[in-house]
């Protein structure tokens, strides 16, 4: 038997609990469940407050900064010139808000809307750069009042003012006196009874001058370099005589010199065609004459004083060299008529000893 005292000094079991080894309702060979107040299960992690350790608790400070820098960023966006410090802005909002990102230990939602927002004021502010800049839109500036645009403030055009065109200098009849008979200087001869004058060598048609004093014939003849005469004699005459005749006008054979047939003295001058005065409205004369005439068509009205059958009177048209010279009037004795004369460039020659007169109408 045992007695008491061997009870109270004998060891006993640790009792069991539910969890513990052994005890019934425990999984073999697992860990007793912590009962009441007993100590937590070293499987499971935790810091006595039921929140796992690696879940960030605080905000980032630099997202919340990127968050403010963007919305004031994009508020300025909108402006004329406060756009660029919208940039600057942006651009930081932007670098702080992926450096908040970057950090583990804070919430990210803040950091990710100020890095959202930052770009969006960045992109903004870019797009309304440009539109002030380029003068899309206005810049801001109070507006100077624009004057407004008058209806007269724009040029009437007048017109159309086309440039008119320069009109090619018209050709005098002088000029072209000188380029169908050439020009040359003047041939200055006198002499008493037959000589010769030399005509100039570069000239294919001149006017001739001529003067003489006798009682006998006067004759003028134009010879080629045969020395046979090229037509009709310009001069021919008895008695004294002062009158203005031409060569080249109506021959064509190349004139070289002048043949003088005279008793009493005499006196030539050759000068050129483009010398003959113009042909006035109205002129009269008594013996040869020349005339250069650059009008229009118009009617030729002649007289002519002449007694007889042998009083000639011819007015002649020459518009070119040679070959073309054309008889308006070609009568003896008495005349008074009219013929056709053409538009000019011309010459126009009178052969005559008696009174004329020429009128154009």
């Amino acid at each position: 038997m045992t007695s008491p005292d061997d009870d109270a000094t004998r060891p006993y079991p640790p009792a069991q609990g539910p969890g513990s080894p052994g005890a019934p309702g425990s999984a073999p060979g697992g860990a007793g469940a912590p009962g009441p107040g007993g100590p937590a299960d070293p499987g499971t992690p935790g810091d006595g407050t039921g929140t796992p350790p690696d879940e960030p608790t605080k905000a980032s400070g630099l997202g919340v900064a990127a968050l403010v820098i963007g919305i004031v960023a994009v508020l300025l966006a909108f402006w004329p010139i406060a756009w660029i410090g919208a940039i600057v802005l942006g651009v930081i909002g932007l670098v702080l808000g992926i450096v908040a990102l970057t950090k583990k230990d804070r919430k990210k939602g803040v950091s990710t809307a100020g890095t959202v927002v930052s770009a969006a004021a960045l992109v903004i502010a870019m797009i309304f750069g440009v539109l002030y800049t380029t003068g899309v839109i206005g810049t801001g500036d109070t507006p100077e009042p624009t004057a407004t645009p008058t209806e007269s403030a724009s040029p009437t055009p007048t017109e159309s003012e086309s440039p008119t065109p320069t009109p090619t200098p018209t050709q005098t009849v002088q000029e072209w006196a000188d380029a169908t008979w050439g020009t040359f200087d003047d041939v200055n001869q006198s002499g008493t009874g037959d000589g010769t004058v030399t005509l100039p060598a570069d000239a294919t048609g001149a006017v001739v001058q001529a003067e003489h004093d006798g009682d006998d014939a006067f004759q003028v003849t134009v010879l080629d370099s045969s020395g046979s005469a090229t037509g009709d004699p310009l001069v021919d005459v008895d008695g004294d005589y002062e009158g203005t005749t031409a060569y080249g006008v109506s021959e064509a054979s190349a004139a070289v010199t002048l043949q003088i047939t005279a008793t009493g003295d005499w006196q030539v001058t050759v000068s050129q065609l483009s010398s003959a005065p113009e042909l006035p409205s109205a002129v009269s004369g008594e013996d040869d004459a020349v005339y250069l005439y650059g009008g229009d068509a118009a009617t030729l009205a002649a007289t002519h004083s002449g007694d007889d059958a042998e009083d000639p009177f011819v007015v002649r048209q020459q518009s070119a060299q040679a070959f073309s010279s054309s008889a308006l009037i070609d009568v003896t004795g008495n005349f008074d008529g009219s013929a056709p004369l053409a538009a000019g460039p011309s010459v126009v020659t009178v052969q005559a000893d008696e009174d004329w007169t020429i009128t154009l109408g």
